[in-house]
Order: C-alpha cells, then structure tokens, then sequence
C-alpha cells in the first residue's frame, strides 16, 4: 500500500523481523515500558498478531500491532517517529491494520491509552472508537490511568 504525505511516499507493508530494531528504538523514544527488539520478534512470530511497519525509503518510521481472538482485536501498539509525527501515517498505519483485522473476522477492536494523551484519543475518536471504560493506574512511570476505547466495524 502506497500513499503520500507532504511529499513524501510512505509503504505500509507487513513487519518483518528485520524491523525489530527499529521498532525497538522508536517504542524506547515514545513509551515508559518499551517493548525489545526481541518482544517484536517474539511477537512476529505468533499466529494470531498482526503487525505493520510504515517505511519512508525503505526506513521504518512507523509501526502498529494487533493480537486477533475470536472476532476481537487489541491494538497492542502504534507509534510513529518523532520526526514524522503529524503527517497522517499513524491515521494510516491504524486504517490498514484494522482493515486487515476486520479481513481475519476482528468484528470489534479494544485498545488502551494514556488519559493524558490527548493527540492519540483524538485520532482515535476520529477513526471511529469511543470510550469503553478506564483502568484505574494502569501506566506507571508515571502512574497513570488508561482509557479504553473500542471500534466496532459496520455491517457491510
């Protein structure tokens, strides 16, 4: 899948093992708990997730997991490089995994996210979850609750 941005052309492709490094560097930037380089393979590995990498120039700018089970689906993480932040490619990135999901039966996607993260739970209203609920100190470093935001596809 191509698409551009501000001129420049991003892949969305399937994450392969080779990304992981890259991955693991941008999860170390953005989160408080980041995942390994190893925990990427690890989960590359597994039947059941899903896990997409943005490319600019075959570099990794970007990345979005989801465990699929049932007919549900959690967004284990989505991130995008600083430098490349507000240029579409998580809205990118989140649109094609969940149309993926919803090709291997996902009926409705969980996710959690920081209640201070203002930035992610607008673009995330904007794809279409709403609030489900919040868990009380979820995060730590710091603590911090979570909300839980759902989507549920539209019958087709």
């Amino acid at each position: 899948m191509k698409n551009s941005f501000k001129k420049m052309e991003i892949d969305i492709i399937k994450m392969l093992p080779e990304h992981a490094a890259q991955a693991a560097k941008i999860e170390a930037e953005e989160f408080s708990k980041p995942w390994s380089r190893q925990g990427f393979i690890d989960a590359l590995g597994l039947a059941h997730t899903l896990f997409y990498a943005a490319l600019i120039r075959e570099r990794l700018v970007g990345y979005c997991g989801i465990y699929l089970a049932a007919d549900e689906g959690e967004i284990t993480n989505v991130a995008v490089s600083f430098m490349c932040r507000r240029q579409g490619i998580g809205q990118a990135l989140l649109r094609h995994t969940l149309r993926q999901a919803y090709e291997r039966g996902a009926r409705r996607v969980f996710l959690e996210v920081r209640s201070s993260n203002e930035p992610a739970i607008l673009l995330y209203q904007k794809l279409g979850f709403r609030m489900e609920g919040r868990r009380k100190n979820f995060y730590q470093s710091p603590l911090e609750d979570a909300l839980v935001m759902k989507y549920e596809y539209a019958d087709k």
